[in-house]
Order: structure tokens, then sequence, then C-alpha cells
């Protein structure tokens, strides 16, 4: 296929590039990952032409990120159509094929930034999608997903279809340009250190022989009831999300009552950019850390209204600008020093055994269309933490509600993972009934 115009040999990497990349040395797989159902079956042709056109017109997705000790950039692949970004299977036993794709590693040593499987079997079609979180978030992962949906819809009504390609920043600049901020580096403080992690989700040595995923699912119906809930307490389903989560870790761990413990969000900053400036797929987001001590016997409401004065505090402090303004710093240094920052708080975590679980809410999916076929079922996975490291993922499509936990064994085991989403689907379902 014939390479769209105006796509540059490199590009320049941020410091969220350089820090997602250097999380694959001990902290995460590094893998952002959707599957789409389709009670009908999708076209594969289209589906492998829309691919190789992504890659084109998202140009990152075609490049290999290069460490360089004075400054990373990407590089695009010089054998484009040599690489295996599409493979399509027949299978009946649909569920192992969906999980033989998610657990595998990215290709080409995880240089690859995106693969795509098309599974059919005789109830349907998935599609599967797994992008590297070197270049991208969760948020770009679901803009993928849309432009995968739009451009095989393109090509199914004109099949020599060839978009434009996207030109547009893969920074923080609009994110700070909404604030006012000119210099985001003038609010940077080196000194100004983040508070140490006071536990972790339960781990049994740093092994990683086999990962495994995890899911808890709310039906449409249990779904709206608990959104019904979470308006009339005027919050947010995401902070009915985080205090089932907290609750679930006290009576796991039961932590000293006067301790707070910690919990991180992650927060999508495309929220802030204005919808006229628009961004490419790339890594555009932030977190806030949120603190609570445990308090014995108490109710779910009284927690709930804890955590939504903790997480109402840190919004109006706009809590998301010191981590997007340290993301700019680490673009600043050299990617050597970059890399020694986060292996010392890699060896830091390992030596104290506490590293601060993370909650990230992806939040909605729209509908995903693929020519006249709609997808009936949509989530998103989200990376899998080394431990002592731990993320729960959250996702909706159509009013269904995913959670999902993306591990290894036996580091994290099966049995703590599943008594986890079992005490929040409790918490969850304790609020559904009231």
């Amino acid at each position: 296929m014939m390479q769209l115009n105006g796509i540059q040999n490199s590009y320049e990497a941020n410091g969220q590039d350089c820090f997602n990349y250097i999380a694959r040395y001990g902290i995460s797989n590094v893998q952002i990952q959707g599957v789409i159902e389709f009670k009908d079956r999708i076209n594969s042709i289209l589906l492998q032409q829309a691919v190789r056109l992504s890659i084109d017109v998202e140009p990152i997705l075609g490049c290999r990120f290069v460490e360089n000790e004075k400054k990373a950039y990407w590089e695009r692949f010089k054998n484009i159509d040599e690489i295996t970004w599409y493979t399509y299977e027949e299978s009946e036993d649909k569920d192992k094929a969906i999980n033989d794709f998610l657990t595998d590693p990215l290709g080409l040593d995880g240089q690859q930034q995106v693969q795509v499987k098309l599974i059919h079997s005789s109830k349907g079609s998935t599609i599967c999608i797994k992008v590297n979180h070197a270049c991208s978030d969760a948020g770009g992962v679901k803009q993928y997903l849309y432009l995968l949906s739009e451009l095989y819809t393109r090509l199914e009504d004109d099949s020599k279809y060839r978009p434009l390609l996207v030109e547009s920043r893969r920074d923080a600049k609009y994110y700070f340009d909404s604030l006012g901020i000119e210099e985001p580096m003038a609010l940077f403080n080196p000194q100004q250190g983040s508070q140490q992690p006071t536990w972790a989700f339960p781990y049994h040595g740093l092994e990683l022989s086999e990962m495994h995923i995890e899911t808890l699912r709310f039906s449409p119906e249990n779904f709206k009831r608990i959104s019904t809930f979470a308006r009339e307490k005027q919050v947010t389903i995401n902070t009915m999300i985080l205090t089932a989560f907290y609750r679930s870790m006290f009576d796991m761990l039961m932590p000293e009552q006067d301790e707070e413990m910690e919990i991180y969000v992650t927060t999508d900053l495309r929220k802030s950019v204005p919808e006229d400036k628009k961004q490419t797929i790339c890594n555009l987001s932030s977190m806030m850390n949120v603190r609570i001590a445990r308090i014995e016997e108490e109710s779910i409401e009284k927690t709930l209204q804890r955590v939504a004065k903790a997480v109402d505090m840190l919004k109006s402090k706009d809590a998301g600008l010191s981590t997007a303004v340290m993301f700019e710093a680490l673009g600043k240094i050299e990617y050597s020093h970059c890399l020694q920052i986060l292996q010392g708080a890699r060896k830091q975590a390992i030596e104290s055994k506490k590293s601060s679980p993370l909650l990230s809410n992806i939040g909605v999916i729209s509908i995903l269309r693929f020519g006249n076929i709609d997808a009936n079922d949509a989530y998103i996975v989200t990376p899998s933490m080394y431990a002592p490291g731990f993320m729960l993922g959250v996702s909706s499509y159509k009013n269904t509600l995913t959670l999902v936990v993306s591990y290894y064994e036996p580091s994290t085991r099966k049995e703590d993972v599943e008594q986890l989403l079992n005490r929040i689907r409790e918490e969850l379902e304790a609020v559904d009934k009231k």
C-alpha cells in the first residue's frame, strides 16, 4: 500500500512517552488493549486495509521508540509492509482465542505500537486490539477504536478511499493553554516530592510467570441503579467505584485506622482541551493521589462522603496539573537521567514493599459502528502492573460497566484478585439495593 504524503521519518518523544516506555523495565507490560464484539461478521479484508491505513493516518503507530542517552525519539519503521499488523483466526473457542491474543506480548520485542486481530466464530466476530502505552494512553486507545471504525466504514463505501494525514500535537500544550499557563516549567518544583505509599495490593514475591485477566461486569439494569444512587448522592460513578475499591482494600488489608491510605486516580487531560484543538493519538493523562484512612464499621454512605470530599478538594486545586508538569519536566532532562529516576522509584517500591494502587477509569466508549454493523459489546483492558504495583481498569459500553484487572502470577494471586472484585461487586450491589 502506498504511504500517505507528509509522513516524517522521526518524531519527538515527550516526557509521558519516555515515562511509559521506561515502565517496561520492571513496572508494567505497557499494553493497553481493547475487545469489541459483534453478532454479525466483520469483513477481514476491509479490516486489514483499515488497520494498514491507520498506521499512516496516525504516523506514530508506525514508529519504534529509540532510546538515546541524550534525547529519545520516535523513528518510522522502514519496512512497514513487512510487519504483521493484523491477524485473522476462525475459532469456535472464542474465549481462548481472545485470551491468547490479550496475554501475548507486542511484536518486534515490544517495539510495535499496534496489533489487531479478528476472530470469527459461528456466534459472530470479535476485534481485539493491542496498543503500546509508550505511544498512547487509554484515552488515545479509545480514539484508535473510533478511527478504525471510521476507516473500515469509509473503505466499505469506497475501496479506493485514502484519508488525510492527522497533523496535530502529541504533547500537553493545549492543556496548559486552557489553563492560561504559558511556561509550565515555571511551576515545576524539584523539591516537592510526592508522599510515600503506605500500602500495596497483596503480592507474593516478584516472579512473573503467567499473565491473567479478570473482569467484573455490571448489566445495564444494575449500572442504571448504581448511576441513580450516584446522582442522588451528587457524586460521580468514578467516585462510587473508588469508594468500593477503598472499602474492599480496607477489608482485605485492615490498615491502621489513623493512617491515610493512597490510591492514584488517572485523569484524562483531553477533557480540558478545547474541541477545536485536535490531538492525535498520544499520552495525555495525569493522576491525582486520593488519601483517606480506614474507619471501623463505617457505612458505605459515610465512606462515600469522605472520598467525594477528598476528590473534590483535589479537583479544586487542579490536582492533575502537578503530574502534568512533572511529565513536562521529564521531557526536558536527558533520557538517561529519566531512566535513572524511574528505575530508582521501582527499586524503592520493591525495598519498601509498598506501591499505591491505581484506578484508571477510561469512561464511556461511544457506539462503535463498522459499516452497517454496530458492536454489541466493548471494553478496555488496562496494563498489567508488576508487583507491588496494581491497577483496576474501568470502562463502559452501551451501559454495561466493566472492571478489569490484568496481572501476573505467581506474584499476584488469582484468588486475591477475585476476592477484590467480589468485594467491589458486593459493595456496589449493596448500594444498588438501597
